[in-house]
């Protein structure tokens, strides 16, 4: 009974993550670019993503995600430009994209806590990049 459980969970989560725009960025391109509008988030479904800001100096790399990670919400959290560059390294990137409307959903089904504490803590990381 566990493992009906369980393959059944699996098909669904499956099923979900099909149903969702992906997008393939080839390697040195650019997913979104420093100061630009947000209006999607990102989640690494395979290879990897660097994340940088431009400096006097040219690209200063931030950090290397890789499957399964995020990025691109602080845009839509604070609804302010993005803070870094994000662009495809090392070969193709995949990346699932999360819309304005989904990710809005998802943070209005949270209780107002948890909502406040997310929006605190974009917001400190935004405020100690400056």
């Amino acid at each position: 009974m566990a493992e009906e459980i369980k393959m059944e969970e699996e098909r669904r989560t499956s099923a979900r993550i099909n149903d969702v725009n992906r997008q393939n960025f080839g390697e040195g391109q650019h997913i979104f670019r420093e100061g630009e509008t947000g209006e999607t988030a990102f989640i690494v479904i395979s290879g990897n993503v660097g994340i940088y800001k431009t400096t006097e100096s040219g690209e200063t790399p931030l950090a290397v995600l890789k499957k399964g990670a995020m990025f691109g919400e602080m845009a839509l959290i604070n609804d302010e430009v993005r803070m870094a560059s994000a662009k495809a390294m090392d070969g193709i990137a995949e990346v699932m994209v999360i819309s304005r409307a989904m990710f809005q959903k998802k943070m209005d089904a949270l209780d107002p806590f948890t909502r406040g504490l997310i929006k605190i803590l974009s917001d400190n990381v935004r405020n100690s990049q400056k």
